[in-house]
């Protein structure tokens, strides 16, 4: 048994668990971000690394204390309501969304700009996914693999495009934003990428990675948990930071504008800092993304449905079964796959970080009461407002438009506020506390 944290554990877990974080949208969205914030790009990378690795830590730091299970804590809500609401998690950012979305978005970025359509969209699915599967199997060996191998790999060509980028500039960054609230685009920006959700699943990852150190006490394997986030979530803000400003430096070349495409300005700033040989390098950076990001999900499915069965269904079937089902549903392609995922991640998310960010005082709430009331509120208004974007509640969508902070995506933050001082008031009331 260790008595004393490894610093070499740290570094190897919380490269792995920035890797499982960094997928494709990490990738596309801070460049762009640069090139409409201009001046003020380290205000966006702010806003940006705040909702999305700040959150995603926030979740790490609140499951560590309960096994990184997030059914666990939500069972303060109630039981059947915590198994319903982390399956339905588990799956959209698994097997039926974002697992697909990864081998999806490496042929369309890394394949196509290179071999064109020579390379079969489904052939290359397969392919993907008996590698992630592979590579996912061993559940005691995924955070090794992708913190020992892959992520430094990643690391390695990011560093080589962010520093060449900063010797040698495309260009000058321009004098003007093209929008008006960068802080808000870099908060939306940071909160659409939803790792925060992603957060609550590799958190079971993570901890279960832990434990194959052997530490002498939960205490240590918490705090080895927590600090492997933190490092992680520094990795992802050094390389956020990095591509935020490659995107400012072509804010002032004059061929590009608010409307150009995120895809197209990764690809074309890769081009210019590294010439002929950015295609290549794009291509591995993307698949080397996706692919730790795919290995992390399949991973986390696959640790959460067998603690689920108690053990009934066995990691490496489940395994086995979300790369089948993930390779499937893939060659729908980034497009099709973001539309229909998009609306049930937002009803899910906001439920989920209300139980993640409650859950951080857990042990004070005697009451299940005050998770209850706020997390079928956020639940109620993250639907409300999808079918809002749906256009489908009249002139009751402008009045939720109107809500505080629904500008940043976080309209629902507001009522569940009032629903956890509701809550709050009936616990103090009530001689029976449930908890």
């Amino acid at each position: 048994m260790n008595n004393e944290i490894r610093t070499r554990d740290l570094f190897i877990i919380g490269f792995a668990l920035s890797a499982m974080f960094f997928g494709a949208g990490n990738l596309i969205f801070p460049p762009y971000l640069g090139l409409i914030s201009g001046p003020q790009w380290w205000v966006g990378f702010l806003g940006f690394t705040i909702t999305d690795a700040g959150l995603g830590l926030l979740a790490i730091i609140a499951l560590s204390k309960y096994d990184g299970n997030l059914n666990v804590l939500a069972s303060r809500v109630n039981k059947t309501f915590a198994i319903i609401i982390s399956t339905a998690i588990i799956l959209c950012i698994g097997p039926f969304l974002a697992t697909p979305r990864t081998a999806a978005t490496t042929y369309e970025i890394g394949i196509l700009p290179i071999f064109g359509e020579s390379v079969n969209r489904y052939l290359f699915s397969v392919v993907f996914f008996i590698i992630a599967c592979l590579l996912s199997i061993r559940p005691s060996k995924v955070v090794d693999i992708v913190g020992k191998f892959l992520t430094p790999s990643l690391i390695l060509c990011m560093a080589a495009l962010i520093i060449k980028g900063i010797v040698s500039p495309i260009g000058e960054i321009a004098n003007t934003t093209m929008i008006d609230n960068v802080l808000e685009k870099g908060i939306t920006d940071g909160y659409q990428t939803m790792d925060a959700i992603a957060g609550c699943m590799f958190a079971l990852v993570v901890l279960n990675a832990v434990k194959t150190r052997n530490y002498s006490s939960q205490k240590l394997e918490i705090k080895a948990t927590i600090l492997s986030g933190i490092i992680a979530a520094v990795c992802l803000a050094i390389i956020y930071g990095g591509l935020l400003y490659l995107g400012a430096q072509t804010s002032s070349l004059g061929v590009y504008d608010i409307n150009t495409d995120n895809t197209k300005l990764l690809v074309d700033i890769t081009n210019r800092i590294l010439g002929g040989v950015g295609v290549y390098i794009l291509a591995i950076i993307t698949a080397l993304a996706c692919l730790t990001t795919a290995i992390g999900l399949i991973s986390a499915a696959g640790n959460f449905f067998n603690e689920l069965s108690k053990g009934k269904i066995s990691y490496e079937i489940i395994v086995v079964i979300c790369s089948v089902v993930s390779c499937a549903i893939s060659v729908l392609g980034v497009s099709q796959i973001i539309k229909i995922s998009a609306p049930i991640l937002k009803i899910l998310y906001p439920c989920a970080m209300t139980i993640v960010l409650i859950g951080l005082f857990n042990e004070k709430i005697k009451d299940d009461i005050v998770f209850k009331i706020p997390a079928i509120v956020s639940l109620i208004f993250g639907f409300l407002f999808v079918l809002k974007g749906m256009n489908l509640l009249g002139s009751f969508g402008d009045v939720l438009d109107s809500f505080p902070l629904a500008k940043f995506g976080l309209g629902w933050v507001v009522p569940m506020i009032l629903g956890l001082v509701i809550a709050m008031i009936i616990s103090s009331t009530r001689k029976t506390k449930t908890a």
